[in-house]
């Protein structure tokens, strides 16, 4: 059975396309050395521990969802929008650049202090499989009714449609860091 997309899911879905697109220009041209290089003057990341992270942390985050999402499709509602909570909207838009807060990763998301370059892209592409997954199951459920529990802080409840939103918000978070390192190491 093929099922078109709501608006609001295809969108989330040109994101994560838009994302893949800046992570290959952004590794382009670039060495193992250069893409494991952090500026003199920033103690941050470099373009593979930004790049690396994101992977880590896309996988972490879908975990599971997509069995919940499949689940809640046997109720019968479906989708109807993507409708965070006050504290879900909040949180969505601190991922989004300009980086005004940092936050220090969990132990479980830190990126490896180097990475080849020619695994950089591959393994961020591979990061979003689950999620295009997700995406595309949840049009058959009204994920503002799905709760999950927050894969840091167990106490926190989030619905899913914060979940869909977080990742193309964190993507561009780092990918806008990733670029900003690399224009300091280049100077362009």
């Amino acid at each position: 059975m093929t099922q078109t997309l709501p608006e609001e899911l295809r969108q989330l879905l040109l994101q994560i396309d838009d994302a893949e697109r800046r992570a290959e220009a952004i590794v382009a041209g670039m060495s193992d050395e250069s893409v494991n290089a952090k500026p003199a003057s920033d103690t941050g990341w470099s373009v593979a521990q930004c790049l690396h992270h994101l992977a880590v942390i896309n996988e972490f985050y879908v975990r599971g969802c997509l069995a919940v999402v499949q689940a809640a499709a046997h109720a019968g509602r479906r989708f109807d929008g993507l409708r965070p909570t006050l504290f879900g909207r909040r949180f969505v838009q601190s991922m989004e650049p300009p980086v005004r807060t940092r936050i220090k990763a969990r132990a479980v998301t830190q990126p490896a202090p180097t990475m080849p370059r020619d695994q950089l892209v591959p393994l961020f592409k591979a990061s979003h499989d689950g999620y295009r997954q997700l995406v595309t199951a949840s049009a058959t459920t009204d994920v503002n009714r799905v709760i999950v529990r927050n894969p840091f802080f167990r106490i926190i409840r989030m619905r899913m449609a914060t979940i869909l939103l977080i990742i193309p918000a964190h993507d561009r978070r780092h990918l806008w860091q990733a670029e900003n390192v690399k224009r300091a190491l280049t100077g362009s």
